[in-house]
């Protein structure tokens, strides 16, 4: 199985960071719980991939209670509502 890399930026609370991910291939979104943060989450849209390097770039878009911030993170990435719930990394 192949990594990926995904480097998350412009989240206020957390910095840019990068992450090696196990996933076949990134997702157009990512939601991520903050350890500890109690219901509180980050969510980034996918800006680029560079399928020879493996590295998937992301930027931050909301925090905050889940029930705000998937909607915030789907409108800005142009899909559609997700139906059953948040899916996080």
């Amino acid at each position: 199985m192949s990594h990926w890399v995904y480097v998350f930026s412009g989240c206020p609370a957390t910095g840019d960071y990068q992450q090696i991910a196990d996933d076949q291939e990134p997702g157009d979104v990512v939601f991520r719980d903050r350890p500890g943060g109690l219901g509180i989450m980050d969510g980034f849209v996918r800006e680029s991939v560079d399928d020879m390097m493996m590295v998937a770039r992301f930027r931050w878009v909301a925090s905050g209670d889940p029930s705000a911030v998937a909607p915030a993170v789907l409108q800005a990435s142009a899909l559609p509502a997700l139906r059953g719930g948040v899916h996080s990394q």
